[in-house]
């Protein structure tokens, strides 16, 4: 197989706290392949959020390494990793992160180059997603799923080549979810795109190449690709 496009070696993320250190990442050692679709499940609390932090540079792990695109995200600076989350790495966040005071339209665009012409592919996405009568409206006249499926929006007009997703259906109803996995696939599917997804539902995500399973900071399971067919590995046996 390829060289991966993300590598965490003896990743950890501790924090302190009034009752002792907290492992919110706990020695992590992961390989992530180019236009893998990858969902890490596991319950609130297990620790997939903060991998997914550590893995797009959002947070410092406190010992390890994390590689993406043969960058180390743990020694680079500010200016380099704004540029690789810029050209490189879309984030949908769990809390959407929406600008309450600008529309749906301004939301999107604001992520892209000013100087090009981007009515077009924005009309477009927005149109796929149900949104277009939507256009003008601030997020606090939208629904839950409808401020969702504009941060997806905002993510995928980059067409980033990886997209880290933190519970992206979490807040939405089953056939919403649906759609938002489907499209967020297609990017996959046109631009080889590599996905990374947390989940705490009991969808049917058999789409996914791969399934990991986390718990108290660990990945306990593995389902990994050998050869061209999958093979679980349960990494510890506490599950």
């Amino acid at each position: 197989m390829n060289t991966p496009i993300i590598e965490c070696n003896s990743l950890s993320k501790y924090y302190s706290s009034k009752n002792g250190i907290i492992k919110a990442v706990d020695n992590v050692n992961l390989k992530i392949y180019r236009n893998e679709f990858i969902l890490i499940k596991g319950r609130s609390g297990a620790g997939k959020s903060t991998l997914i932090n550590l893995m797009c540079g959002l947070e410092k792990p406190s010992k390890g390494s994390i590689v993406v695109d043969k960058t180390h995200l743990e020694k680079v600076s500010d200016r380099v990793l704004s540029g690789l989350l810029l050209e490189k790495i879309g984030i949908i966040f769990q809390g959407f992160n929406l600008l309450p005071t600008y529309t749906v339209y301004e939301n999107i665009e604001i992520g892209l180059d000013p100087k090009k012409n981007n009515k077009e592919s924005i009309y477009a996405l927005l149109e796929k997603l149900d949104l277009k009568e939507k256009i003008n409206a601030l997020p606090p006249e939208l629904s839950i799923g409808q401020q969702q499926r504009v941060a997806v929006a905002r993510t995928l007009i980059k067409k980033p080549s990886i997209i880290f997703a933190d519970e992206p259906t979490g807040a939405v109803d089953e056939i919403t979810a649906h759609e938002i996995i489907q499209l967020i696939l297609s990017l996959k599917k046109e631009q080889d795109a590599t996905i990374v997804i947390t989940s705490h539902r009991s969808d049917n995500w058999n789409m996914a190449d791969r399934v990991l399973v986390m718990n108290e900071g660990k990945i306990l399971i593995n389902n990994e690709l050998h050869h061209g067919r999958h093979e679980l590995r349960i990494i510890n046996s506490g599950l």
